[in-house]
């Protein structure tokens, strides 16, 4: 079939067996070039054909009689049967009728091909459509009788959520699958959406890892896949976007990662943002151990190896992940391997000389921390994390150092070692539950992987403070995103194509500072003394499903990042649903916002209005005094703010917060936006909302109705 289809595309010499292999390599790689440079092209066509095919298969399908083997007539009448002008597609029919069909055999040849076409949406004609569902198919009866439809799959319904004010529209609730076994959200809030509504839209690109967890999370939200170039979606699942698709955002898309981003993800960027901020702060910011980026800051490594000759150190790729390329070295490394890392590009690292041990293991967390604007900076911490385990006992023996199941502690090291054993999270066999922080009679960990409750239990245990730890990690990851977001918003608007404007500049369709939000996974160890040091930044932390803990947690925070980001449905959806807004009981001199595109638009101020207000700001004696001057634009961003955090889940927010004031120093100039938030909490933060302080707020914001966190 491959050869047919190559013939029929011109390509038939392809299959000749008599050419060289080396000149039938050649030949390969001009069909690969021609076939990228066709992809749409031919796969448009392959859809369309698909679609008609299928229409014709089901249109036979319900023509067909109950009797089995009959074969339905499709003559007209007048017409001998089987001359009907419609031919029956069949299997041998949709091996040969085009070469189109027979493009379906070289699916690993067209790059970007979808895994089923089912799961794509079909073009739709243009024009005023009431829905663009498929009419429900008849259920099948209890019965069973052959030559009956059946039901078909369960179809996906769209769950919204409602404001926790009045008259502001709903959001897309993302639920938890049954599937992860995570203990669901409350849904007092939860409003199914019209079935007669309009479809939402998701994109997963090729360029990153599909995770069970995301399609999972966003199918189970009652979203259709759809390709980034058709502009439809609402969520896009990718690696950063180009500067051609952010301009070309609406008001109400969103993607996961923004622009610039590898200034946290690459190990020697990152580093030099935080030297920055020490240079500046001293051991303020002392939350990552000393580094040297490697060749041009060789000699200075050299000279405090030379300081410290009992020191370890620590060698890392600057953008490898997954414990590639990891060298643990002594401070007495032989003059040819010397040598070698005078020319050798990454960064070396101080290693942490005593790390707290669970049992004799060395262990770090990875830390889910998810970011929703970095102006202003909104930063929320999931409630649970992994905590992952060397498999062999640590020791400081020089002689250990290559043994990488001892130092590191990544996942995709240890995991190989006979020593790794599964945690099954109360869900293993036999009763048998590798959880809880068991551990053995030598107080060794049972699994090779906790989540944080686990650690926060032996904590308990051993009478250690984790919550003075926890917090400690909460400092790290605030002053860890602090030192980065200058040269991140320098991206931003140089991804937007705008000379300058900061987080203010806009895109040409509608992209603002909130288009984007980020999931980071922050690998935390700690030492002896409880002080976590950070280690790196995952920018694309996995979300593999290995285990049932990892797919718990993983399938939990997905959900609980997708329902944060605000993914606003259609107005044509949640009108059909008037329950799914909290209508107003009086007047209150504003009328609902009820278009998408307003409702998550953003704050539209240029940069000069905004630094003008904040010095209105910065001159009022309290923070009630400054309330009292907040406008509309400023009351806009208290109440998203606080909308956010009421649909958190297991989400908490760290920053801004009542502490907010403690790291105003730590930036050049505070933006008007920060200072809002951060005076908005030091006034009382969402309690002014509740009766007794309404008395603080204009008479025209929004009251609110619900006090419950979903």
């Amino acid at each position: 079939r491959v050869r047919e289809a190559l013939g029929s595309l011109g390509w038939a010499r392809l299959a000749e067996p008599e050419v060289a292999p080396g000149v039938r390599r050649l030949r390969w790689r001009s069909c690969l070039r021609m076939l990228s440079r066709r992809r749409r092209e031919l796969h448009i066509r392959r859809v369309m054909l698909a679609a008609g095919l299928w229409m014709k298969l089901r249109s036979s399908k319900r023509r067909r009689p109950s009797a089995a083997g009959s074969r339905p007539s499709t003559a007209k009448p007048g017409e001998e049967p089987g001359s009907s002008r419609t031919p029956v597609a069949s299997a041998t029919s949709l091996g040969s009728a085009s070469a189109d069909v027979g493009m379906d055999d070289m699916e690993d040849v067209m790059e970007g091909a979808p895994p089923s076409d089912d799961d794509f949406e079909p073009p739709q004609p243009r024009g005023p459509v009431k829905s663009r569902r498929p009419p429900p198919r008849p259920a099948k009866p209890a019965d069973g009788k052959e030559g009956e439809v059946s039901s078909g799959p369960k179809p996906r319904k769209i769950t919204l959520l409602r404001s926790v004010f009045e008259g502001r529209p709903p959001v897309v609730l993302f639920t938890y699958t049954p599937a992860c076994a995570a203990v669901q959200r409350p849904l007092d809030r939860a409003v199914p959406a019209d079935d007669d509504g309009p479809r939402m839209f998701y994109s997963h690109t090729d360029a990153i890892h599909q995770y069970n967890a995301v399609i999972n999370i966003l199918r189970h939200g009652g979203l259709f896949r759809v390709r980034a170039e058709t502009y439809r979606w609402t969520v896009m699942w990718s690696l950063h976007p180009s500067s051609e698709q952010l301009r070309r955002f609406s008001p109400v898309q969103r993607a996961n990662h923004f622009p610039g981003s590898f200034h946290l993800g690459r190990k020697d960027l990152i580093w030099r943002a935080i030297a920055k901020m020490q240079q500046k702060f001293g051991k303020e910011y002392q939350i990552t151990p000393q580094g040297y980026i490697l060749p041009k800051a060789f000699q200075a490594w050299d000279a405090a190896r030379q300081r410290q000759p009992d020191a370890l150190w620590i060698w890392k790729p600057c953008s490898q992940s997954c414990g590639r390329g990891i060298q643990v070295l002594s401070s007495d490394i032989p003059k040819e391997q010397s040598k070698e890392f005078a020319k050798k590009k990454g960064i070396v690292q101080r290693y942490v000389p005593n790390p707290l041990l669970i049992g004799g293991r060395k262990f770090d967390m990875r830390i889910y921390v998810v970011v929703l604007s970095y102006d202003p900076l909104k930063v929320y911490i999931n409630d649970e994390g992994l905590t992952r385990f060397a498999t062999d006992a640590y020791t400081e023996d020089k002689e250990s150092l290559q043994c990488r199941t001892m130092h590191l502690t990544n996942y995709s090291v240890n995991k190989t070692s006979a020593a790794f054993v599964q945690n099954t999270d109360g869900q293993g066999e036999d009763g048998e539950d590798m959880g809880n922080a068991e551990v053995d009679e030598q107080g060794r960990p049972v699994a090779s992987k906790w989540s944080l409750t686990e650690l926060r239990l032996h904590f308990e245990r051993q009478g250690m403070d984790f919550e003075a730890m926890f917090n400690g990690i909460k400092d790290l990851v605030v002053k860890t995103l602090i030192a980065v977001e200058s040269p991140i918003q320098v991206e931003w608007h140089r991804t937007l194509g705008s000379e300058g404007g900061g987080w203010g500049a806009r895109g040409p369709g509608g992209a603002h500072r909130g288009s984007c939000f980020e999931l980071y996974g922050f690998d935390v160890l700690v030492d002896a003394q409880l002080k976590p040091w950070l280690l790196e930044v995952n920018i694309c932390p996995s979300l593999s499903s290995g285990s049932p803990l990892d797919k718990r947690i993983k399938t939990k925070v997905v959900a609980d990042v997708l329902t944060l980001s605000g993914v606003h449905p259609p107005t044509a959806l949640w009108k059909l649903s008037p329950e799914s807004v909290n209508w107003p009981t009086g007047t209150t001199g504003k009328e609902p916002c009820l278009d998408e595109n307003e409702a998550a638009s953003g704050c539209t101020l240029t940069e000069e209005e905004m630094a003008k207000r904040a010095r209105k700001l910065a001159a009022c004696a309290s923070p009630q005094e400054a309330l009292a001057t907040f406008d509309e634009t400023a009351w806009e961003l208290v109440l998203e703010s606080h909308e956010e955090e009421m649909r958190s889940g297991g989400l908490e927010k760290i920053f801004p917060g009542p502490n907010a004031g403690q790291y105003v120093h730590y930036w050049e100039q505070e933006t008007y936006c920060n200072m809002v938030l951060r005076l908005w909490h030091e006034a009382g933060g969402g309690e002014i909302f509740r009766s007794s302080s309404r008395k603080l707020l204009p008479a025209w914001v929004p009251r609110q109705v619900c006090f419950n966190k979903t």
